[in-house]
């Protein structure tokens, strides 16, 4: 029996349209992509992965990737007034790479490699493919699996787990693979592992693509621009990496991982997979258009990663551009909402990892409508909550400080972190989004510093009212008190 999952036809993408939530295939998505509220797959990984691959094919369908400047910008206003994608140029790119889409071909199963059942000498298990399952010796997440009984998969949710891997898989140890003679068992990290991304959303799925397809920026490969699937070669794992090309080649050819899916005899599940490394050399550099990106004390960047106990709201600065004491370039893709004068929201996928084995927790969160506070269109604003966030976080560390330092006091030691801080900058941070919002919704900037000031102070007695009102505790709380209230560096309440 032929085994075939064609990811063009076959319903495997979870969207709604504000009211019920139903499964689609790719050519579906698009035809009705005007019709559709938001996806809705419960992955954020993949869901983050998703979203490049979607962009991708919007740019290849509305014809945005071949053109520059002033006419991509004509372009890309033309196609949101059709208000919808144009059913031919769907259908003459998916007739066009229709068999490259199918999950199982034997030959160019969609971003695979089918060689891996060759070069790999013994398959990972299906555990090592989805995140939130343990696999061999490795901490229990979510529940309870062991490779000895592996739970197969849906192939729509195999298609999630497969671009989970791609753009957040582990560097490190990995399953061997072997290619001309040349043995290695180990990966580097994929292009978003452990990063926040950032996606501004339209009033449809149709706006949110075409609003996030990024524009052409200088110094970007002018090189063959292809997607995986596009691709007539398989890649050479030995040689030098596919060019980061834009816009597909950017969005869709970074992975770092060599996956393979193996089906049951009739296709209808995926029971194993191989998971390994995909190239040795490294490749060349490139700034992901939805990542916030920071300047080190080297001068270098690096992408902002994701923290899985920090709230959305922290970060809002950084996406609408203001006036920032931290060297940081916010997401390419913010400058290309702001020529669009869209009033929308910004939708985050986090997913807390370390560079190598352990996933900690992923996230997703949606803003309020921010979009017309980026900074070319409302400077004021932007900068306003820019000073906001940078008074909360002053707030947030101090309150930190002085909490530990009187809980030594009390404790008589001074290698003790105590329970003081923990509860005070829970208490704290947990209410603060509140008071964020509330200043921003009204313009008052300049008040936040007493309203923060005020929330640490609460925050303080919190944390200490559970303890007896021991003499050397009330000198410690009173202490901790007024160095909170003392400005001891820039952006400090008073």
């Amino acid at each position: 029996m032929t085994k075939s999952f064609n990811l063009a036809d076959r319903p495997w993408i979870p969207v709604t349209d504000g009211s019920k939530s139903e499964l689609v295939g790719l050519r579906q998505l698009f035809v009705s992509a005007a019709e559709i509220h938001d996806l809705v797959l419960p992955v954020p990984p993949a869901a983050s992965g998703l979203w490049r691959i979607l962009y991708a094919i919007t740019a290849r369908v509305t014809g945005l990737d071949v053109l520059r400047g002033a006419q991509w910008k004509e372009r890309q206003e033309q196609v949101l007034d059709q208000g919808g994608f144009a059913l031919d140029d769907v259908d003459a790119y998916f007739a066009k790479y229709w068999d490259r889409f199918d999950l199982f071909d034997s030959d160019r199963p969609w971003m695979q490699d089918p060689r891996l059942t060759v070069e790999c000498p013994k398959s990972s298990g299906v555990n090592k493919l989805v995140f939130d399952r343990p696999a061999g010796n490795t901490q229990v997440w979510f529940g309870h699996h062991t490779d000895a009984k592996a739970v197969a998969l849906t192939p729509g949710e195999a298609a999630w787990y497969l671009i989970a891997q791609l753009y957040y898989g582990a560097s490190g140890r990995c399953s061997s693979r072997e290619v001309a003679g040349q043995k290695f068992a180990n990966s580097n990290a994929g292009p978003l592992r452990g990063a926040m991304s950032y996606h501004p959303l339209g009033e449809n799925l149709f706006e949110s693509l075409v609003v996030g397809v990024p524009p052409g920026a200088s110094g970007q490969d002018e090189g063959p621009d292809l997607c995986p699937w596009e691709r007539d070669e398989l890649p050479d794992p030995l040689g030098v990496p596919w060019s980061v090309s834009w816009p597909c080649g950017a969005l869709t050819s970074r992975a770092r991982h060599a996956v393979l899916l193996v089906p049951d005899a009739a296709g209808e599940a995926v029971t194993d997979a191989y998971v390994t490394w995909a190239w040795r050399l490294p490749s060349a550099a490139a700034a992901d258009p939805y990542v916030v990106r920071r300047q080190n004390k080297e001068g270098g960047w690096y992408q902002l990663p994701a923290d899985g106990s920090r709230a959305l709201w922290r970060d809002v600065d950084a996406l609408l551009g203001g006036a920032s004491e931290v060297q940081r370039h916010r997401p390419d893709i913010m400058a290309a909402a702001a020529d669009l004068c869209l009033d929308g929201r910004v939708r985050a996928y986090g997913f807390d990892q370390d560079g190598q084995a352990k996933d900690r927790q992923w996230f997703t969160a949606v803003t309020p409508p921010i979009l017309n506070w980026l900074r070319e269109r409302d400077p004021g604003t932007a900068d306003g909550v820019a000073v906001l966030t940078r008074v909360a976080e002053s707030v947030g560390r101090r309150l930190g400080v002085v909490l530990r330092q009187a809980w030594r006091e009390v404790a008589n030691v001074n290698d003790r972190e105590g329970p003081w801080a923990r509860a005070g900058e829970a208490y704290y941070w947990t209410r603060a989004e509140a008071v964020f919002w509330d200043h921003v919704r009204d313009g008052r900037f300049t008040e936040g510093g007493r309203a923060f000031a005020r929330l640490g102070h609460e925050a303080i007695d919190h944390a200490a009212d559970s303890d007896a009102g021991s003499p050397r505790m009330v000198r410690a709380v009173q202490t901790a008190h007024r160095l909170l209230s003392t400005p001891s560096t820039k952006g400090s309440p008073t």
